[in-house]
Parts: structure tokens; sequence; C-alpha cells
């Protein structure tokens, strides 16, 4: 038996010095390609040295959740490792689902809700602990001074995805600065940089004030992209028309690389949810929705932003969309990462972009 423990420990300690020796070895090229291309003029000293800081968070970040892949957990304190046997695969309905919801528009404190949430990996991130979830979420928010409904937004989501056992991160993507909001290409920012992080088989592109009243609403992805919101109470629990595509929409990756993501010209409010909807059915996607009483969300009331008045240009926009898309989305993402926090509820990614890059 003692034989059998200490074998174990060793195991342990072999598979933590490779993962440190991994950590060391990405950082230690990183940060002689950086000093080469400063060298030749290509990089100044500070961007090198934030884009490295950023660049070890990823790795570190990657590393915990490959030894949680490999059947394990590690402790939020000592990040000591501990292995357990193959779980089996997650039921199709899950069985702690309850349907209709109370949704809370009050939440307690970041501090308390962290405390609250405790098996979540650092950045938001969630695996059952039961089973093998097949679904991999990303789970994307544009973002820009919401504080307050944020963390109403994760006081229900939480649980809310964790009953329905599957895989998760949060991404809330914050546009820095006060320049013209662009929902639309944060989100597409947001589908780019969580790549980096996981290798996610769904995208969940989410607005902060919509709060869901039905835990049937399945945040797994299927074969078509769906559109989750439906139903939301500011317009009566309604769909407004046939062609919308806002609010909560759900799309698999390979229909998102497909479509080439959302347009990245929207700047300020409006279009942008109708040029995605053109992009899906131009490529011969079928937008599917639940029945409209399992389809329904609470808006969180908010004043409307200064930096997102109504998009002057997006009624042009709208009138080329469909011939323009393969050429503006994915393939023509321009922006700059200032900071990726990993919090305990979520991961926070701090970007610049530039509306001169897009109005050509």
């Amino acid at each position: 038996m003692e034989k059998n423990i200490k074998s174990l420990k060793c195991s342990r300690n072999g598979i933590f010095k490779r993962c440190i020796a991994a950590v060391l070895v990405f950082t230690t090229l990183n940060l002689v390609i950086y000093m080469l291309f400063d060298y030749f003029g290509v990089f100044g000293i500070n961007k090198r040295m934030r884009n490295l800081l950023i660049y070890s968070k990823n790795v570190s970040h990657e590393v915990e959740h490959m030894l949680q892949q490999l059947n394990g957990t590690i402790h939020p304190l000592t990040k000591a490792y501990t292995s357990r046997s193959p779980l089996p695969d997650c039921p199709d309905v899950p069985p702690k689902l309850v349907g209709p919801l109370a949704t809370y528009l009050n939440s307690p404190s970041f501090a308390e809700l962290e405390a609250e949430y405790s098996l979540l990996l650092s950045g938001g991130c969630y695996s059952p602990v039961e089973c093998e979830s097949r679904h991999r979420v990303a789970v994307i928010i544009p973002y820009r001074n919401r504080e307050k409904q944020l963390r109403r937004f994760l006081y229900n989501m939480h649980p809310f995805l964790q009953r329905q056992q599957i895989h998760y991160g949060i991404y809330v993507i914050e546009q820095s600065g006060n320049n013209t909001f662009n929902r639309a290409l944060l989100m597409n920012i947001g589908y780019a940089e969580s790549l980096k992080i996981q290798n996610y088989n769904c995208f969940v592109f989410h607005d902060v004030d919509l709060i869901p009243e039905d835990d049937r609403i399945h945040y797994g992805c299927g074969e078509q992209p769906r559109h989750l919101s439906a139903a939301i109470d500011k317009f009566q629990y309604r769909l407004p028309y046939t062609g919308l595509f806002g609010g909560v929409s759900q799309i698999p990756k390979e229909a998102f690389v497909k479509i080439n993501g959302f347009s990245n010209k929207y700047f300020g409010w409006g279009g942008e949810d109708d040029d995605l909807c053109s992009r899906v059915r131009a490529e011969g996607y079928t937008i599917q929705r639940y029945p409209i009483n399992i389809a329904r969300y609470k808006m969180i009331n908010h004043h409307h932003e200064s930096g997102n008045a109504e998009n002057p240009k997006r009624f042009g926009l709208l009138r080329d969309a469909a011939k323009r898309y393969k050429a503006d989305g994915l393939n023509s993402l321009k922006y700059n990462v200032l900071n990726i926090s990993y919090k305990k509820l979520y991961t926070l990614i701090s970007v610049e972009v530039k509306q001169s890059d897009y109005d050509k």
C-alpha cells in the first residue's frame, strides 16, 4: 500500500514537472521571439512586454484545463492535482432541469458570488463533475460599463448552465475607451480569443441584459444556428419579426466559420443582427427556435449608452450584406488586446478597436 501511494505521488509530480517545463519553454521561446522583433524595430518594448504577459497567462490557463481534461481536479489554493476515474457521458436530457425559473434581478457582491460558485475554474469555466459533456460552449458577452448588469447575469447564468451539464466558459469582451460601441465586432473578437484558450465547438453570443426564464433553453449546439431569445418580456414575449437573430444567438463553430462571423462595420446601435441573419441564410442554414412558451427571457432595465447611438449607415450596410460577408468578418478582424484577466466568475478580455480600420 505504501509503495502504491509513493508511486501515485511520483506520477503526479511527474505531471506537474512536465507542465511546469512546458510553461517555461513556451514562455522563454516567446520572450526570445519578441526580443528579436524588438531588435528589428517591429515592436516597442511596452507592447512586447504586455503581449508576453498575456501569452504567459494563456499558457498557464491552458495547462490548468489540460490537467482537468485528464479527468482530474485542481485544488483552488494549493493547485495540487488529483486524478479521478473516467466519467460516463452526460445524458441527452440533464436530470436536474426544472423548466420555468425565477429570475433574480438583484445579486450578491462579486466576492459573495465567488464564494458561492466554488466549482468554477479560473476564468469562469466549468465542467460537470459527474459526467463527461460533449458540449464545449463559449458564452461571449460584448461589454462596456455594465457592472451591475454583469453581476446579475452571472448570478443567474452559472447555476443555469451547470444544471445543463455542459462544459462552458464565460468571456466578457470589453471595448476600451469612449469611442462608438461595436457589439458585433466584439462578438468576433470573443470568438477568436476564446479559441486561443480552449477548443470550443459551440458559441452563444449573449447580451448582458438578458436572463433566461427556462432552463430547457439548452445552450449546447445542434447542427443549425438557433435564436434562443425569441420571447422577451420587453416585447410581451412575442417575436417582433421572423428575421430577428439578436439578443442571444447560438451558432456551432463550423457554421460560424462558414458565414465568416459577424460584420465588423456596424459601429453604433442597430443592423448587425439582421446582417447576421442574412449571412446565415446565404450559406443555406436555417435559424431554429424553441417554442415560444420556452424561449422566454427577461431584460434588465438600463439607460441607453451615449457611446451607442443609432448607426446612420446601418440601412446602407444591410442592402449589400449578402454580397459583402465573405470579405467582412472573421477574416478582416483588426484589434489590439490590452489585457486578459482570468477572474473567478468570468474571463475579462479588454480590447482596443478603431473605427478607421473598418471605414474603407
